[in-house]
C-alpha cells in the first residue's frame, strides 16, 4: 500500500510536468522515443548555398556519439570526400572526450547552435542548447531555476513521512501526514500546490495561432524560438549577439529508425547572411559490444593519414599542379569548410 502511494506521487508529478512542457524540455527533442543504446551515429550532409560568385561542395560527415561513460559524451567526427562514406573517402576526423564543455564554450555561435541540435536530435539531450540560451539570454531559466520550490518542499516532507512510518508503523498514529491538515486553511494551502505545476510558469513561453495552426512561441531577450504545439517539434530559431543573429528553420520531421524523430532538413543563416543547409541522412542507435570509441577514433585516424599519404603521393606524381578552385559556368568551385564544424 505504501508503495503504491509512492508511485501515485511520481506519477501526477510526472503528469504535471508533462502537461505544462518547460523551456529546457522543449529542447530534448521531446517527440522521440527514449535512447535504447550507448553508440549513435547520425549521418549528415552540410551544403553552403551558392552565392552570385561561386558554388560550395558538398560535405559528408558521419558523427558519432557514446554514452559509455555517464559524466561524459565522447564524439567521433568523420568526414568523407563522397556519400558513399567508406574508408577510401575518409578525409579528416575528429575525436572529443568529453563534447558538451567543448559545444558550450564555444564562442562561434553558428558552430555552437549546430552542435547543440546534434546533441539534441541525437540524443534526446538539451545540454548544448541550454548553455546556449544561458549564454545569449539573461532570461532563461533552466528546469533546475523553475522548479515550484513550495511543492518540492512539501512532497519532500512527505516522503520522509512514508519513509518514517514504513520504517516504524507504531509511530503512524502520532504522526501528521504533510498531505493532511486539521486546519482548513492549511487543507487549501496543500490542495492548490497539489494542483500547481512542478515548473513555475514561464510567461515568455506562449501559446499562438497562425493560420489554422498553433504553436508555442518562446520569446525572450536574446532568443525567439517556435514549436509545433502537439509534437513539440522546433520550427524555427533565432540567437542575437550583440547586432547580429542567426536563423534556423527545420522541417520535414521523420522517424529515421521507425522510433527517433529528426528533422530532415534544417537551414541555417549564419551573421554574415550565408545560408547552409543541413540533411541528416541517416540515424541508428547501437550498442556497442565492439571497440570503445577511443579505439575507433584511433583506427579512423590511422585510415585517415594512409589517405593522406596516397593523395600526396598522387599530387606529386602529376605533371601539374591540382587546383584547389575550378571554373564551371563561369562561377568558381569552393572548397571552403563550412563554418559550422570543428
Amino acid at each position: 500500500m505504501r508503495i503504491l502511494l509512492v508511485l501515485c506521487v511520481l506519477f501526477h508529478t510526472a503528469l504535471s510536468i508533462a502537461a505544462n512542457p518547460s523551456i529546457e524540455g522543449l529542447f530534448r527533442n521531446p517527440n522521440s522515443k527514449a535512447i535504447n543504446g550507448d553508440l549513435i551515429v547520425i549521418k549528415a550532409l552540410i551544403q553552403r548555398e551558392e552565392t552570385d560568385l561561386a558554388k560550395f561542395e558538398p560535405r559528408f560527415f558521419k558523427f558519432i556519439f557514446s554514452l559509455e561513460y555517464e559524466a561524459r559524451i565522447q564524439f567521433l567526427q568523420i568526414e568523407y570526400k563522397n556519400g558513399a562514406m567508406t574508408k577510401n573517402g575518409v578525409m579528416s576526423t575528429l575525436f572529443l572526450n568529453d563534447l558538451v564543455p567543448k559545444v558550450v564554450n564555444d564562442e562561434l555561435l553558428e558552430r555552437n547552435l549546430f552542435y547543440s541540435f546534434l546533441i539534441m536530435y541525437g540524443l534526446n539531450k538539451s545540454d548544448g542548447m541550454a548553455g546556449l540560451l544561458k549564454k545569449y539570454s539573461t532570461m532563461y531559466m533552466s528546469n533546475k531555476d523553475s522548479l515550484n520550490q513550495e511543492k518540492i518542499e512539501l512532497y519532500d516532507r512527505y516522503k520522509k513521512y512514508l519513509v518514517a512510518i514504513n520504517n516504524d508503523e507504531t509511530i503512524k498514529d502520532d504522526l501528521q501526514s504533510p498531505m493532511e491538515s486539521e486546519d482548513e486553511e492549511e487543507k487549501k494551502r496543500i490542495a492548490e500546490l497539489k494542483s500547481t505545476n512542478m515548473y513555475v510558469s514561464n510567461e515568455k513561453l506562449k501559446l499562438e495561432k497562425i493560420g489554422n495552426n498553433f504553436f508555442l512561441n518562446l520569446n525572450i531577450d536574446g532568443i525567439n524560438a517556435r514549436f509545433t504545439n502537439e509534437e513539440h517539434q522546433l520550427v524555427s530559431l533565432k540567437v542575437t549577439k550583440g547586432t547580429t543573429d542567426v536563423e534556423t528553420y527545420f522541417s520535414d520531421y521523420i522517424l529515421f529508425n521507425g522510433t527517433h524523430e529528426l528533422p530532415k532538413h534544417i537551414m541555417l543563416k549564419d551573421q554574415e547572411k550565408n545560408i547552409y543547409n543541413i540533411r541528416f541522412l541517416g540515424y541508428k542507435i547501437y550498442t556497442n559490444k565492439g571497440d570503445s570509441l577511443t579505439k575507433r577514433a584511433l583506427s579512423y585516424k590511422k585510415i585517415e593519414e594512409k589517405n593522406l599519404e596516397k593523395k600526396n603521393k598522387l599530387e606529386k606524381n602529376l605533371a601539374t599542379e591540382i587546383p584547389l578552385t575550378v571554373n564551371r559556368d563561369e562561377k568558381t568551385i569552393s572548397t571552403e569548410r563550412p563554418i559550422l564544424v570543428y
